[in-house]
């Protein structure tokens, strides 16, 4: 059956390099089983490509697989120009030198040029590529985590960076000072000390790379609070890489089971599958073979703390009875590299030890058998970040980073060969790894090793959704309008909203002329007591409410029922005939109110947990030294809708949870049986219109306290950011959608008063955002400001890469300006 590459789209698919809308992005990709004849097709179509005059980059994972296809296309095309750049190539010059100097001076004929994944990746500068095809044969590895307790010098790469978004638990981080993370990538002197830094700096500096810390502990690092002194970065790769190139097509074994097809089209690309010239789509499962018997140890998944917890590896239950099993057969062999040469299976007779990455491999075709144990699960605080941050799951990073490693190596036996029918013996360490290539090889049996199964500990809340794919895609139609909430909280108000609004301070009533001069000053609605139904707006500044929360703390009260109230909610009046004060009545919301009783947390745990976040800690009128009752007031940048507030809410709860607080009283997480675990207190209720009392002395004066958390590096909640970094399940937030009007729609026509709202916000841009140290601050503040114009996403793209080019920092800006951007269509597009 022969595949093609082109005109899979529809007529209006243009190439990679093409502008369809300024970071339109559409890849082609083949999706097939291992040794389903990718690579074939690949050489296939570059050489006639290339006899056509074109040029084509094919990027391959191996030296070994640009070897073997280097040697088929002389051997096949011989009248084909083909050149590879590679370590083993045979020239003495160094690899990245010699491939730019040819990039920089090609002519214009056709040509086949291959490199690996790992250079195409650190390429600095791509010269022309709208000149050249890229197919990428195996997917690109779309994440990398630098994790090294690096407690004394962490400041060889911590003085160079800074954290540019601190929203929620992660933060961006750019670099500062890029000629000495460049010094250190590059590492000329082979410092050993730059060794084990130099990956990390050199995405770091790259534009293609996103990096992320969590907030806290990389807060903790830098102020040498740390207990682990753990520098901990998340990098992922954005599509960014394939921009102007002519055409982009990947390769790759049931590629739509990895990370970057999953991340990417998270970022905005859209996948167009290659069929066959009879339209099929290749089958991703082998022909049905009886000759298969897959043994498995364990039922659980298998990581190095299991392994490690078994024994030496010489003593390890799984490979002495792998041992056992595999007696005089030949078989190839991968273990992990801290382990493979102290393994008992490394003295066998039969066993070939082979690369963990094998991809070009075929010198074993002539074995039948297969012993791969590998633990290949990211670490912990990897694992967390690709779940919470980038929304792919535990059960997903098992199959792509293990399963998908495993299979790749059992391919390089004779099970390549159809024909093929040897017995074949393979082993595996955990029964969902055996399952899995059960279902991808037919007629394959799945044996169990009988060995003792290690002790299993429950942990987590039951789930809710039979897998992450279907979690993420209720969660997704959540909160498919709430970005657009941003925006507009003027226009939504009635006309004659402040003729119905009683000010707390009678001067507002004549200062306080205009809809939007309110809603940019109300900070919350006062009321006599806990009972009272008269609304009373506070309007000013967070530096005036502060202290207005500072000097009410002063007074003193006989009980709770005296002391006058606040709600962050805005209340309209006259929206419901029941109440003044409820749902319904609720405009919007400025700031977040929490309260927090029944706790172990205090009030510097929460603060330390958020080191990005201006707080404000008070006591109740109840609270004593013994059972702490508090509250929490922490500003927001702007006003949210209901379903933002009650988001951002569950999210900061959800970020406690995630670092091990329970919720619920003390009693009963003591009657859970997590009575040891910390639990945050937090009143899971998020409801926008509730009433908090004011700050006052405490019953007992001595145990009152107001303290605020604020520093020059504690800010207000970023709502857009942090709507855009959520780590909550938000199909577990109980409350409806409100129905928005769209932003990003198909529609590229705008009224008279949108462009000159454009106008007004590019010129706001150039008169300030162009000068240095403004250019981060200012190109948000242009997103917010044509954002809530309810322009389309286009000419947001267009006009925030304009800005981005007439900055002092054009890289940062763009890489920014991209983020955004990815923002925006997620919440506009899904």
């Amino acid at each position: 059956m022969t595949y093609v590459f082109h005109d899979h789209f529809s007529e209006d698919c243009t190439p990679a390099g093409a502008e369809q809308g300024p970071v339109e992005r559409r890849f082609r990709f083949d999706s097939r089983r291992a040794g389903g004849g990718k690579t074939t097709a690949i050489i296939e179509q570059t050489s006639k490509m290339a006899l056509n005059g074109q040029k084509c980059l094919i990027v391959q994972p191996t030296t070994d697989l640009i070897d073997e296809t280097f040697d088929s296309i002389s051997r096949e095309h011989p009248q084909v120009s083909v050149l590879r750049f590679h370590s083993r190539d045979g020239s003495d010059h160094r690899v990245m030198l010699r491939l730019i100097a040819y990039l920089n001076n090609a002519d214009l004929g056709g040509v086949i040029v291959l490199i690996t994944h790992s250079t195409f990746l650190k390429i600095p500068f791509f010269y022309r590529p709208e000149r050249w095809n890229v197919y990428i044969d195996e997917n690109l590895n779309a994440f990398d985590y630098f994790g090294e307790t690096l407690p004394n010098y962490h400041s060889i790469i911590t003085d160079h960076i800074k954290v540019v978004d601190r929203s929620g638990k992660y933060g961006c981080v750019e670099p500062i000072n890029i000629g000495r993370l460049k010094e250190i990538a590059t590492n000329v002197g082979k410092d050993e000390v730059f060794k084990q830094v130099q990956s990390l700096a050199g995405r770091l500096i790259s534009p293609y790379y996103d990096s992320y810390v969590v907030n806290k502990t990389h807060d903790e690092l830098i102020k040498r609070r740390s207990q682990t002194g753990k520098l901990c970065v998340y990098s992922v790769l954005s599509p960014r890489i394939m921009d102007g190139f002519a055409s982009v097509t990947i390769a790759a074994a049931r590629f739509e089971e990895t990370f970057q097809y999953h991340w990417w089209e998270r970022e905005g690309v859209r996948w167009g599958r290659i069929k066959s010239q009879e339209g099929n789509i290749p089958d991703l499962k082998h022909p049905h073979n009886d000759t298969i018997d897959i043994y498995y140890g364990y039922d659980r998944k298998y990581s190095k703390k299991t392994r490690n917890a078994l024994g030496c590896p010489k003593t390890n239950p799984l490979i002495v009875a792998t041992e056992k099993l595999m007696g005089s057969k030949e078989f190839v062999r991968v273990e992990n590299n801290d382990v493979k040469l102290m393994s008992l299976l490394n003295q066998v007779a039969g066993s070939h030890l082979i690369k963990g990455v094998s991809h070009g491999l075929n010198m074993f075709r002539h074995i039948h058998h297969a012993v791969v144990i590998t633990a290949n699960n990211p670490t912990s605080d990897a694992g967390n970040f690709l779940d919470e941050f980038c929304r792919f799951g535990l059960n997903d990073q098992f199959r792509a980073f293990t399963n998908h490693a495993i299979y790749q190596s059992i391919c390089r036996t004779s099970i390549r060969d159809d024909e093929s029918h040897e017995a074949k013996t393979w082993v595996v360490a955990s029964k969902e790894t055996a399952d899995w290539l059960s279902d991808l090889f037919p007629g394959s049996r799945v044996h169990s090793l009988g060995l003792t199964q290690p002790v299993m500990k429950a942990v987590g809340r039951p789930r809710k959704h039979a897998n992450d794919k279907e979690r993420r895609k209720k969660s997704a139609a959540r909160i498919k309008n709430d970005h657009a909430r941003s925006a507009g909280f003027g226009l939504d108000l009635k006309e004659n909203i402040l003729d119905e609004v009683t000010f707390h301070d009678k001067t507002d009533e004549t200062t306080i002329k205009t809809i939007s001069h309110f809603v940019q000053r109300f900070r919350a609605s006062e009321f006599i007591n806990y009972y009272g139904t008269e609304p009373r707006a506070i309007c000013c500044t967070d530096n005036q409410f502060v202290p207005y929360l500072r000097n009410h703390h002063k007074n003193e009260y006989g009980n709770k029922n005296e002391i006058p109230c606040v709600s962050g909610a805005m209340f309209s009046v006259s929206k419901s005939d029941t109440t003044n004060r409820g749902n319904d009545n609720v405009e919007f919301v400025r700031g977040m109110w929490l309260d927090v009783e029944n706790g172990t947390m205090r009030h510097e745990d929460f603060a330390d947990e958020f080191p990005q976040l201006h707080v404000v800690a008070y006591n109740t009128f109840s609270h004593t030294a013994m059972k702490p009752r508090y509250r929490l007031y922490i500003p927001t940048n702007r006003p949210m809708h209901d379903q933002e507030y009650r988001a951002i809410y569950s999210e900061i709860v959800c970020i406690l949870e995630s670092k091990a607080y329970c919720r619920g009283s003390i009693e009963a997480v003591r009657t859970s049986g997590l009575g040891n675990q910390p639990h945050h207190g937090i009143d899971h209720r998020p409801n926008p219109c509730a009433l908090f009392a004011l700050p006052c002395q405490a019953k007992n004066v001595k145990d009152s306290f107001f303290v605020e958390h604020k520093a020059d590096d504690r800010e207000a909640i970023d709502v857009d950011a942090w709507l855009s970094n959520l780590i909550c399940d938000y199909d577990s937030m109980d409350f409806d959608a409100t129905i928005y009007s769209e932003l990003g729609s198909d529609d590229t026509s705008i009224g008279s008063d949108q462009l000159s709202g454009v106008e007004r916000a590019m010129t706001e841009w150039y008169r300030i955002g162009v000068f240095p140290g403004e250019g981060h601050d200012g190109l948000l503040s242009l997103y917010h400001s044509l954002t809530k114009l309810r322009l389309p996403v286009g000419m947001v793209t267009e006009k925030l890469h304009e800005a981005a080019l007439s900055s002092n920092s054009p890289i940062d800006r763009r890489k920014q300006a991209d983020r955004l951007i990815t923002t925006l269509k997620r919440w506009a597009n899904k």
